[in-house]
């Protein structure tokens, strides 16, 4: 499909294992979409189930689609530098094997690749199992608009992170990250990050020894299929938690060093992630003392205030105020009272630490 003298501008980068169920419809959305500038990578981390054969009938449709397989699974994390090392394009675009573009996607991002930035990020819309959309995500405020920040000034770092909703806005959602290929090669995978979930955000940080500037882009161009989480149950949940601050600690340590300021912002990007409720409903499902401590002291180093942290695992042992802040989880997202509600309460309990 691609036509001489064509070069290859976007790639779509998927590691993928064992979703032969779902990546058929990430494949469509490309294609869908595709002319001969994009072409597709694939890194198999040697599923067990048929997702090689779903790869080759999208093959017969689209030629400019690269699979491969590995002999043995090696991590999301590999199998992600993996695809960019295998991508001819001039951008990556890493996609998640189970998410779906919306339509005019490929065609924005086409278009925003002349600004040359060594990232773009993007929003999504939060989806069901079937990927029926339930609401808009936005990793920066609501009152952010397009904008590129440039990481290597520390004034707009600072002010991206005063302006972020999410753990998506530093990079914990693959999805939604565009980089440019030039700019990996650089910098290179960061190793020592390898299996934490935050390899490619740490690699994407360390773009700051060079050049870093991102286009946010507020327009959701992702369909993120939810309900399909491999975190499941509460050891899982826990998990998740424990993967968030280790890794998110681990890139303050080694990014932002000793800059006090930079480090506190980017640090209270967490507490926005999980705020009070959530924290409650995760103590709930720690029953061993020495598990909650070392916990705590995790939530503490990221930017808790530890009397919170006490509050909140006092209230976990009641079940209806468990029950409560689930709720208040599924409702808060949704709802401009409930809004309203969290910020009042995240005022009260999140007091500055001096």
């Amino acid at each position: 499909m691609t036509g001489a003298g064509k070069d290859i501008i976007l790639s779509f980068c998927i590691p993928t294992y064992n979703r032969a169920v779902f990546i058929g419809e990430a494949l469509r959305s490309i294609i869908s979409q595709a002319d001969e500038r994009i072409e597709i990578v694939v890194v198999d981390g040697a599923s067990t189930d048929n997702t090689a054969e779903v790869i080759r009938q999208y093959q017969q449709q689209f030629p400019n689609l690269v699979y491969f397989r590995g002999e043995k699974k090696r991590g999301v994390d590999r199998d992600m530098a993996k695809s960019i090392e295998l991508a001819r394009g001039e951008y990556c675009w890493m996609l998640s094997d189970d998410d779906v573009l919306c339509p005019g996607a490929v065609d924005r991002i086409l278009k925003e690749t002349g600004l040359g930035c060594e990232i773009f990020l993007c929003n999504a819309t939060n989806c069901d199992l079937s990927l029926r959309p339930l609401k808009d995500r936005f990793w920066l405020s609501r009152r952010a608009n397009d904008r590129i920040f440039d990481f290597c000034d520390r004034k707009d770092l600072i002010l991206y992170c005063r302006l972020a909703n999410s753990l998506g806005a530093i990079f914990s959602y693959m999805s939604s990250i565009i980089l440019l290929r030039r700019a990996w090669n650089r910098a290179g995978f960061q190793d020592s990050f390898d299996g934490s979930a935050y390899a490619l955000a740490a690699s994407l940080f360390s773009f700051r020894s060079h050049k870093c500037r991102l286009k946010y882009i507020r327009e959701p161009l992702l369909l993120c299929r939810g309900d399909n989480e491999s975190f499941s149950g509460s050891a899982g949940l826990v998990k998740r938690f424990l993967l968030d601050f280790d890794g998110y600690l681990r890139l303050a340590d080694i990014f932002l060093g000793n800059d006090k300021a930079a480090r506190r912002v980017f640090l209270k990007v967490m507490t926005r992630e999980h705020p009070w409720y959530t924290i409650i409903h995760v103590a709930s499902l720690i029953d061993i003392q020495e598990a909650w401590l070392l916990f705590k002291k995790k939530l503490v180093a990221c930017g808790y205030n530890p009397l919170m942290v006490s509050l909140c695992r006092f209230l976990s042992g009641n079940e209806k105020l468990v029950s409560l802040a689930v709720a208040l989880k599924r409702k808060i997202v949704r709802n401009r009272a409930y809004l309203w509600f969290n910020r009042i309460i995240t005022r009260v309990l999140f007091l500055k630490q001096t």
